[in-house]
């Protein structure tokens, strides 16, 4: 969603004119397919956030809506460089960037780094936690900042800076005079000034945060105290005159911006807006994502490979989620034959959900949908015949079928096996991977994983582990069901905590993304 700046106005295109992934087709990218479930199926970073979380005498949303600005501020739209690339990792001593807020942001987001979600969208995915956590609106969401490998050039606006230095920082950050007096007064909302970081404002000795407004949480206080006098926020009542940098910032246009942003419904609009642009202010080249918003009709947790214990069979196990099911409705789970001689009827083969539940708790965090249900489902396969596509029917005479065509199955040659995997420990976490190889399908060859961990990344960097490919060879498992099995234990030490799977099949390159490895089974030993 864009914002352009007329006059003392925001003319707003609402999301639902933004390109999205609500009717998403299956197989859905590698990066949106994670972060659409990080977003709305309950991550950690919700979990630390909830309800607008207190920290340090402050709020948690406070210091990540901090580090996530400062991440983006030294932008400049004349060259293209900088903007929300994490390059905040590598800039934590400047004195721009003081305060213990940094630090502990990149410590809150760093396990859930991965190849498909940066740190980068992580500062970006925090920002539109924060906010909602707060009681603020919903900021629109899109995936694929990349992540800088070196420091940035320093540029932050600081408190003891002219009104001229910052709309000029503003300007090449993107933004007009007018719209940075609303970012500062949206980006005010929650927080405060830490006595020990900045001891020239000259706050109250006996407070560590003087709050920018009447309370932690997201509202328009900022704006109608400082309207009224009676704001409490030390950029703008400081004995030290040089350090009203706000004072000087809501003023500078004769206070029109701010006695714009006294409707509340202007207000929220226009800090969605605004922030959406700052999240999504990204170096030359990089290409964002539509914006990320809950796929209607989602699939989720899809493996296919052989039985462990039948043989001729293969196994599928997938999820289906509703986000608005008609009450009562049951869902059945049917697919078709990829290959004669066929076993299922004309109408498909069936089965029932086996388990159905309440999901999603950032679908009512983010989006305030509460009605949400996952059905999964195990089915049994005729290994011969194997499966083409899948679709879903539901008792109230509705089809989910990917929008016609149903669900198609790329390929059957190259599969992860989790039941013949297993992994060893907690911390840290070895894993022992199999995968299996249609036999029929061609030679084999160049069979690799490549894995990552983010539970050894360190401070102050925080910058993930990927360790190197890792060559499958013939596993003892004997085959079965026309599949051989292909095997690698990781090195001792190394806490792998996702993996990737590649391989060449009858001379076609094929790729397993995204697997996390608390979906190995918790057995076996090396």
């Amino acid at each position: 969603m864009k914002s352009i700046l007329l006059a003392t106005f925001i003319l707003f295109i609402p999301i639902a004119a933004t390109a999205n992934t609500a009717n998403l087709k299956w197989p859905y990218p590698p990066n949106i397919d994670y972060q659409e479930d990080f977003l709305n199926e309950g991550s950690l970073l919700a979990i630390i956030a909830h309800d607008c979380a207190p920290r340090d005498s402050t709020t948690i949303p406070a210091q990540w809506i901090r580090t996530a600005y400062h991440d983006m501020a030294t932008a400049n739209v004349d060259t293209g460089v900088g903007g929300m690339d994490a390059s905040i990792r590598y800039e934590q001593d400047r004195p721009e960037n003081i305060g213990i807020g940094m630090g502990r942001t990149l410590n809150d987001f760093h396990l859930s780094q991965n190849p498909y979600c940066s740190m980068a969208d992580l500062l970006a995915i925090g920002v539109v936690f924060s906010y909602r956590v707060c009681g603020g609106p919903l900021i629109p969401y899109r995936a694929g900042r990349v992540d800088a490998t070196e420091a940035g050039v320093a540029g932050v606006p600081e408190p003891h800076q002219t009104i001229e230095e910052h709309i000029e920082s503003f300007r090449k950050q993107g933004f007009t005079q007018s719209e940075m007096i609303a970012l500062v007064a949206c980006g005010h909302t929650v927080g405060g000034v830490r006595n020990a970081d900045f001891p020239t404002a000259q706050i109250d000795p006996s407070v560590d945060v003087a709050l920018f407004h009447g309370e932690q949480k997201y509202g328009r206080d900022i704006v109608t105290e400082f309207l009224d006098g009676t704001t409490p926020n030390p950029l703008v009542v400081s004995p030290n005159i040089t350090m009203r940098s706000d004072q000087r910032v809501f003023s500078s246009d004769g206070n029109v911006m701010m006695q714009s942003l006294t409707d509340p419904t202007h207000f929220d609009q226009t800090c969605s807006a605004l922030l959406e642009r700052m999240i999504n202010t990204v170096p030359q080249g990089v290409t964002l994502t539509d914006v990320i918003v809950p796929i209607e009709n989602r699939i989720s947790d899809f493996r296919l490979f052989p039985s462990k214990d039948t043989e001729g069979e293969l196994v599928l196990t997938v999820s289906l989620r509703l986000l608005h099911p008609p009450s009562g409705v049951t869902v059945k789970l049917f697919w078709s034959d990829r290959r004669g001689p066929a076993t299922c009827p004309a109408s498909g083969c069936s089965v029932d959900s086996n388990s159905d539940f309440a999901s999603g708790t950032g679908l009512k965090d983010l989006f305030d949908i509460t009605t949400a249900r996952k059905y999964q489902f195990e089915g049994h396969i005729n290994a011969a015949s194997s499966i083409d596509k899948f679709w879903f029917e539901l008792s109230d005479g509705n089809k989910i079928d990917n929008g016609g065509g149903g669900f198609a199955i790329e390929q059957d040659d190259f599969l992860f096996d989790p039941f013949r995997s297993f992994r060893i420990g907690f911390f840290p976490v070895r894993v022992s991977v199999t995968v299996a190889v249609r036999t029929d399908a061609g030679s084999a060859s160049n069979i690799r994983m490549s894995t990552w961990d983010t539970n050894s990344a360190s401070p102050p960097l925080y910058l993930p582990i990927n360790h190197k490919d890792l060559a499958l060879l013939p596993s003892n498992a004997a085959p079965m069901s026309g599949y051989t099995f292909y095997s690698v234990l990781s090195a001792e030490g190394e806490d792998i905590r996702g993996l990737t799977l590649q391989g060449t099949i009858g001379g076609v390159d094929r790729e397993i993304p995204l697997i996390d490895s608390s979906e190995i089974q918790t057995s076996g030993s090396a």
